[in-house]
């Protein structure tokens, strides 16, 4: 049996990775590769010719250790700077009484669509959708439904979260694939592909607030019965606590790192302020005291879990109030004592979420989009329900529209 097997690219801030993900033997494989990222900063590419070298670097390590031929497309992770994202409605109705297939699925979602951008030629020419997230959907007047394939009614109503993606920086990144011999498969927003990476389907995510904290992005969602009600994005994160250790401490940035992995801590009571460390300057070492470091990081990270906190209580008081369990993954949920901090600001318990298949939380999104492109064969649940409005990017060849199209008779 030929393996199914798909690319994913992460533009990261701090590292460029590319990730085989290779499904056999009922098995799924992650050859996972990275290099340091050049010309990109928060995932916008800066300086071309840079960006095409680190891509063409880490591309080149996968080909090395990869047991198969790397796919000629890729699914490529925006972050939440380059997206946006509005909650809409949209009605259709039958003129008798009418069994819902997937056909009137799509047919309400490419209505939301038209919809969306019907009178706003802002949101026309310089975005484009990327992900339609079915919230619930209404048979007639019957409403709260998960799944309406199958029911039958006279007027179906899908209400959703519509993600957005804006058009220069997807082109941009259009022309960088190509640059490198690749094509888009489909683009997938950062937040919605780190839920995915930690997703546990057993688990019903109610009044849930989901937190992946990156290089140079934070991103978080918050669910309600089981969908994603909120889904926002913050421009901090790990690099910017660097950057505060390096200007406060008057360092430079490999000594900051290493007092960041030696002495780093998201809650500095629990340290002694008599414990001293040293500090390596450029021609002498200065004894400080060791709690300056953790305390430095926290007020830094402290700053952002309140901004999030904020943005939830602006929006609804209620996530805040109600809130039952923090999720935090990406690679800053590797720092100590952070779900110390996360659990007095958000006066909620607090989990460190990894993927499953790798140890390492800062590969939440790019597990995550394998995931995500698996669960879009699995239409049980309505988060699930197979999304058909998407843009083809690059060529399709004969044989792959003919399995698509099989696909979506299905």
């Amino acid at each position: 049996m030929t393996p199914y097997k798909n690319l994913t690219i992460d533009l990261g801030t701090s590292s460029i990775r590319v990730v085989l993900s290779i499904y056999r033997n009922n098995k799924r494989e992650f050859i996972v590769k990275k290099a340091p990222s050049r010309g990109i900063k928060g995932g916008n590419i800066i300086n071309p010719a840079s960006a095409k070298e680190s891509l063409s670097i880490v591309l080149n390590k996968l080909k090395l250790d990869s047991p198969t031929v790397l796919p000629n497309s890729a699914c490529v992770i925006v972050p939440g700077n380059f997206i946006v994202n509005f909650q809409v409605e949209s009605t259709i109705e039958f003129p008798g009484i009418t069994t819902i297939t997937h056909n009137e699925v799509n047919e309400v979602k490419n209505k939301a669509q038209k919809e969306l951008f019907r009178g706003n030629l802002y949101l026309k020419n310089y975005y484009e959708i990327i992900h339609v997230i079915p919230q619930e959907f209404i048979v007639d007047k019957i409403d709260g439904i998960q799944n309406p394939i199958g029911r039958s009614g006279q007027k179906l109503t899908m209400r959703a979260i519509v993600v957005l993606g804006g058009k220069n920086h997807l082109k941009t990144v259009e022309s960088l694939l190509k640059d490198v011999n690749l094509s888009v498969e489909r683009f997938i927003a950062q937040p919605v592909a780190a839920f995915y990476g930690i997703r546990d389907p057993n688990f019903y995510y109610n009044n849930n607030l989901i937190v992946y904290l990156g290089a140079g992005n934070t991103e978080f969602l918050y669910f309600r019965e089981d969908k994603p009600v909120l889904i926002k994005h913050l421009p901090t994160g790990s690099q910017d606590i660097l950057e505060f250790l390096i200007k406060s401490l008057k360092v430079n940035r490999k000594e900051a790192e290493r007092l960041f992995f030696e002495y780093g801590s998201a809650y500095a009571l629990k340290f002694s302020k008599e414990e001293l460390i040293d500090v390596n300057y450029a021609s002498r070492t200065v004894k400080i005291p060791r709690i300056v470091i953790p305390a430095l990081i926290q007020k830094k990270l402290q700053g952002i879990f309140k901004d999030i906190k904020s943005t939830l209580e602006n929006e609804d008081p209620s996530y805040v109030k109600n809130l039952n369990t923090v999720f935090l993954t990406g690679g800053l949920s590797n720092l100590r004592d952070i779900e110390v901090l996360s659990q007095r600001i958000f006066k909620a318990p607090t989990v460190i979420s990894k993927p499953d298949t790798v140890s390492d939380s800062s590969l939440s999104p790019v597990v995550g989009v394998s995931n995500y492109l698996s669960s879009l064969e699995n239409r049980e649940k309505l988060t699930d329900i197979k999304e058909d409005i998407r843009k083809t990017y690059g060529k399709v060849g004969w044989f792959q529209g003919i399995i698509r199209f099989l696909m979506d008779l299905i």
